[in-house]
């Protein structure tokens, strides 16, 4: 399968359903987790020039993930749509989408995390997420995923062999991933801190008990989901 996102012509009406490849009938939003470091701790390496972040091998080793839900419930946000609203906005610095030109809201999203903790990156894949990922890709049988990136070729792999190098690669860059039978799969694109699942079943239960955090969508859920009804997992 090729690299695609379901944006549509305008992600504030256009149904994500309705861009997915053929066959594939249902859609969740997943939440890039918050990540705890140890109290204290910094490396001498950074992710970012400007600012220290912690690298994607060092998350993956000493690194916690905090959902949306427990890190809002400290911000007095009221739903889980507004969380999402804030991390957009800080994430784009308030000059996205006029839905998103909320800096009052990451404000406080800012204000209720310790020193330890960071936002999650957009454009890829989350290292402390991964690992679930593919356990729901190979849920029902599969042995080998397939993904395909964005500026660059894809490439297969054998789920039992996935090693650290794997995980790092398969969170590099805007990447769709689907398992070996094209029945499950998940996809990333700029400026987001949530992937898109997406899968040819009219139920969502292989993401229940998964580990996830996100929102199931309905059919006609565009991706600025957030004013749009929505149903809540983790």
């Amino acid at each position: 399968m090729k690299y695609f996102y379901p944006l549509g012509k305008n992600p504030e009406k256009d149904p994500v359903v309705e861009h997915l490849p053929k066959g594939f009938q249902s859609a969740a939003k997943i939440f890039y987790p918050f990540i705890r470091m140890p109290s204290g701790w910094q490396a001498e390496q950074s992710a970012i020039s400007h600012r220290y972040y912690p690298v994607k091998k060092d998350i993956l080793e000493y690194g916690t993930p905090i959902t949306w839900e427990a890190l809002r419930q400290k911000t007095g946000l009221k739903t889980i749509a507004q969380m999402s609203i804030a991390v957009t906005a800080r994430l784009t610095d308030g000059l996205g989408r006029e839905i998103y030109q909320r800096p009052e809201l990451a404000d406080l999203v800012e204000e209720a995390m310790d020193a330890n903790v960071y936002f999650p990156l957009e454009d890829e894949f989350p290292v402390l997420i991964m690992k679930d990922m593919l356990k729901v890709l190979g849920s029902n049988g599969a042995r080998k995923i397939k993904f395909d990136k964005l500026a660059v070729e894809g490439g297969t792999y054998e789920l039992h062999r996935i090693k650290t190098a794997d995980l790092l690669e398969l969170c590099t860059d805007q990447l769709t991933i689907v398992d070996e039978n094209e029945e499950f799969g998940f996809t990333c694109f700029f400026d987001e801190a949530a992937a898109v699942f997406f899968t040819k079943h009219s139920h969502m239960n292989v993401l229940k008990g998964s580990g996830l955090e996100g929102v199931f969508l309905y059919e006609t859920t565009p991706s600025v989901w957030e004013p749009h009804p929505y149903q809540y997992f983790c």
